[in-house]
């Protein structure tokens, strides 16, 4: 299903602010990811993808105090950001949760202010700079970036993997009606971590 040159893990928003102890939407997320268990499948995509020899990308959010609060046509999830002060650049909350820092020959993709991470970004560059035509999604919310990201990614022309628990949003009403209801519409494949893990290694 997958080649080792034209397949590439895109990881979403994996930062403090959303998946640490201390993240300002952690209390919100915690639930969800806890029974989903989505950051150890998170951890577990990435140690495959890097064994396997694919190209990594992480696509962060980053927010700027100009951001949301002066927008004439923002949208209640800009409201909460805006209020919460979420991604602030040079905080904290902005980096990389610790398990899911960039390594030597990944690509940070300029960063996303609103959900889909190829709007106003360099990541349709990276990837097709690099020839790269399959791509495997997780992170951070379900329902928001992930879900946006991957269907441009669709709308652009590129073969779109979910992995199905390695993605977590703020309620598992939320979780189950994007990932049950939503993806099998337009998605190339859902799949679990351990099948995203077992496809990866067989490219070994």
């Amino acid at each position: 299903m997958y080649s080792r040159e034209r397949t590439a893990l895109i990881l979403i928003d994996a930062t403090n602010d959303f998946i640490a102890e201390g993240g300002k939407a952690w209390p919100g997320l915690r639930e969800v990811c806890e029974e989903v268990g989505t950051v150890p499948n998170m951890k577990r995509v990435l140690e495959a993808a890097r064994a396997a020899g694919i190209q990594v990308l992480h696509a962060p959010m980053e927010t700027q105090p100009w951001d949301y609060g002066p927008w004439k046509h923002r949208t209640p999830s800009h409201d909460g950001m805006f209020r919460a002060q979420l991604f602030q650049a040079g905080s904290w909350g902005a980096e990389f949760h610790p398990d899911f820092a960039p390594a030597d020959g990944e690509v940070v993709v300029t960063v996303h202010k609103t959900f889909d991470a190829f709007h106003g970004t360099d990541m349709d560059m990276q990837l097709r700079q690099r020839d790269i035509d399959h791509l495997i999604l997780c992170g951070l919310t379900t329902n928001t970036c992930v879900d946006s990201t991957g269907r441009d990614a669709v709308e652009k022309g590129y073969n779109v993997t979910f992995v199905s628990d390695a993605v977590a949003t703020f309620t598992m009403d939320m979780q189950r009606a994007t990932v049950d209801l939503n993806w099998p519409r337009y998605a190339h494949q859902i799949s679990t971590t351990d099948e995203v893990v077992n496809a990866l290694e067989g490219l070994k």
